[in-house]
């Protein structure tokens, strides 16, 4: 009863939550992607600088990784990429088309 009435809010609330750990991981590890330098947040995403994306959110257990690097204090291994770049990467074997 109580998610039927306050639905809409607890949406919106968990939203802005979202949006604040996202912004918070990018403040920390560049707000541009770091390959074509690319700045605008709604085409950034987080990289694993190893190619081991798919192994660590096996072993992580989520699919929230930025509420992860904050509560591991933001670890090394991680890059900001565009999305572009972040999927060139991965169709590329491990390497932008842009640094090929």
């Amino acid at each position: 009863e109580y998610w039927k009435k306050n639905r809409s809010n607890l949406i919106t609330k968990e939203r802005q939550r979202y949006q604040a750990r996202r912004e918070e991981c990018f403040n920390h590890y560049g707000n541009s992607c770091v390959c074509c330098g690319e700045h605008e947040t709604s085409f950034l995403t987080i990289d694993h600088i190893r190619n081991d994306g798919a192994a660590h959110r096996k072993k992580m257990g989520t699919n929230e990784l930025f509420s992860w690097l904050i509560a591991n204090d933001y670890p090394s291994g991680f890059q900001v990429l565009c999305r572009n770049c972040n999927w060139g990467k991965y169709l590329n074997g491990g390497v932008c088309p842009h640094q090929s």
